[in-house]
């Protein structure tokens, strides 16, 4: 068995689902999907003040609190962020860091962007037109709806209040607009740590990776006919994907 794995995941919903998991269970890793601050059965603490480094130290808590580190840390969107700066404030609890299209720049954070800037009740509008067609919200990723992916997507736009997903916007696009966030995955490009990158074929042109990044990486890995959500979509795949990555 490898050493622990845990999936940080993005800014919807939570990577606890067991048509992501059992593929790890099979390649027999060790696979943990805590809940961010906000999310799941963490969503009623209070969020009014949020930064990504929260995220990071919340999630570091968790680590040696299980006394697991060092893991292989896999970061999906939002949750890239939130892995960059856990490594960069404990390095000695990540053996490598897997970026999964995470936001590297406020390119990748667009929709973040607007989010934060849209006053609560109209994001909690947002939300609730999600929740009207879910099938439709999912889909807009590419995945096929079958009835766990429509079970899912629902599942997911009620995993949280709107107001965690307002403060998370708000955290993403503050860390991802200071080039000194840039800087620090530079700083980890050149450490021994494995940092290595993760994308659907169908989204790879959209996700804003320096030039410089995919130079330096340990590895840089495509999914075909997968987009953001390719956990969904090829689960065995993906798995695999990350177990190549690991340390």
């Amino acid at each position: 068995m490898t050493r622990p794995t845990l999936l940080i995941h993005g800014l919807f919903g939570n990577l606890k689902v067991p048509q992501i998991l059992t593929p790890f269970v099979h390649l027999d890793m060790d696979i943990h999907t805590p809940d961010l601050i906000g999310y799941g059965s963490l969503a009623e603490q209070p969020t009014d003040r949020l930064v990504l480094t929260d995220q990071a130290e919340h999630i570091a808590t968790y680590i040696t609190s299980n006394n697991l580190g060092p893991v292989n840390l896999v970061g999906h969107s939002v949750g890239g962020a939130v892995a960059v700066f856990l490594v960069k404030r404990h390095p000695e609890l990540v053996a490598s860091l897997i970026s999964v299209e995470g936001n590297f720049t406020l390119k990748d954070a667009f929709w973040s962007e607007k989010i934060s800037r849209t006053a609560l009740p109209e994001v909690e509008e947002i939300i609730q037109g999600y929740k009207v067609d879910s099938d439709g919200w999912i889909a807009t990723s590419g995945v096929e709806i079958t009835d766990w992916t429509s079970a899912l997507a629902y599942s997911w736009l009620g995993n949280q209040p709107a107001s965690t997903i307002k403060a998370q916007a708000r955290a993403v696009v503050q860390a991802t607009d200071n080039l000194e966030y840039l800087n620090i995955i530079r700083d980890l490009l050149r450490s021994d740590m494995p940092f290595s990158l993760i994308a659907g074929e169908n989204s790879a042109s959209g996700w804003d990776v320096p030039e410089w990044v995919r130079e330096m990486a340990t590895e840089d890995i495509v999914i075909p006919g997968t987009g953001h959500l390719m956990m969904l979509q090829e689960p065995e795949i993906f798995a695999q994907s990350v177990l190549k990555c690991c340390r």
